[in-house]
């Protein structure tokens, strides 16, 4: 009898705190895992300290597939994997999960992704948009090229009851702080629109976790809130079950960066039934809940929808979320069989 697929997803575990290891590509890589899980495929999580580690960890696990996820294992080490004889009938997979402009920013990336295409035709890089997928295809023909998206698959949520002083507008505006991220002109719809409706804002970020210049961000966003009426609240980094409680205190969410593929903070708050305006990069989300990142006056449109429309902003936006996970599940299953 022929065994089911055996998976292997693989993270590099550098991101930590004192609360473990939470980075968003963890939580992405975990949904995946256990999805194939639930459906009948053999599957498991590795998450290891460096790329010196992944051949003891795939010869535990003797998968039939091996996902890499993000850009992290140099060339010459995949190459030096995939010469090891126990690993030759392995099929290997490296997730990348940004867009272009985002890539753009992550020195390595084109180098490494030109190096990859030329090891082996056992190599496949799995871009999770579609258009990454043809941009890199057309860049790199000798690649293998996979489209691989996102699943979002999080343990059951009970929204808690929560009562927020009505004086307060509690926006959260979460994940890494990067420039790309546009936390800082997100801030300023957020303050206009909380002087529009005569209410103190709480505009709650994470403040350990800065990346590609991200201190820059921080550093004005304290600036911009200091000898304010409005507060800038600064959170630790969350294990995702306390990430989706915590953002069960808000009023609403902002994720309108400049570049996005799928976004799993704004899935967390649809999870969380919170209304979020998301960047109009966010190919999934409802269209009036959707804008450019240098719209100003669009933004404090949709936050105003998203506020005063509560009930139907988070039932389209979980409409919408259930419609792209069967999409993507769909996918998945039949790249696997």
């Amino acid at each position: 009898m022929k065994r089911q697929q055996r998976i292997q997803f693989i993270t590099c575990n550098r991101v930590k705190d004192s609360y473990g290891i939470t980075s968003g590509l963890f939580n992405s890589a975990s949904f995946v895992c256990n999805f194939l899980k639930e459906y009948g495929f053999e599957s498991k999580l590795n998450a290891v300290v460096d790329s010196n580690s992944i051949d003891k960890a795939v010869t535990e696990y003797d998968p039939d597939v091996v996902i890499i996820e993000a850009l992290w294992v140099p060339p010459a080490k995949l190459k030096e994997l995939l010469a090891i004889k126990r690993h030759s009938r392995c099929r290997w997979i490296i997730r990348v999960h940004s867009k272009a402009p985002f890539l753009a920013n992550e020195g390595l990336a084109t180098q490494w992704i030109k190096a990859y295409t030329k090891i082996s035709n056992k190599v496949e890089i799995a871009p999770n948009t579609t258009e990454l997928t043809e941009q890199l295809a057309a860049a790199f023909p000798e690649g293998h090229f996979t489209f691989l998206p996102n699943i979002y698959h999080p343990p059951v949520f009970k929204k808690m009851h929560v009562v927020n002083d009505p004086c307060e507008l509690n926006i959260g505006s979460f994940g890494a702080l990067r420039s790309m991220k546009n936390t800082y002109q997100q801030a300023l719809a957020a303050i206009a629109f909380a002087e529009s409706k005569g209410k103190r804002l709480r505009f709650h970020v994470n403040g350990t976790r800065a990346e590609q210049l991200g201190e820059n961000s921080l550093k004005n966003l304290r600036a911009l809130f200091d000898d304010s009426r409005h507060d800038l609240v600064e959170h630790h980094w969350y294990k995702h079950k306390d990430f989706l409680k915590a953002i069960s205190y808000m009023d609403i969410g902002m994720q309108i960066s400049f570049s996005e593929s799928f976004n799993i903070v704004t899935a967390d708050f649809v999870t969380a039934k919170i209304p979020i305006v998301a960047s109009d990069d966010i190919s999934w989300m409802p269209w009036f809940l959707k804008v450019s990142p240098t719209n100003h006056r669009g933004m404090l449109r949709k936050l105003n929808i998203a506020y005063s429309f509560k009930k139907i902003s988070t039932w389209c936006q979980t409409t919408f979320l259930k419609i792209y996970n069967m999409k993507a599940q769909f996918t998945w299953i039949k790249e696997l069989n």
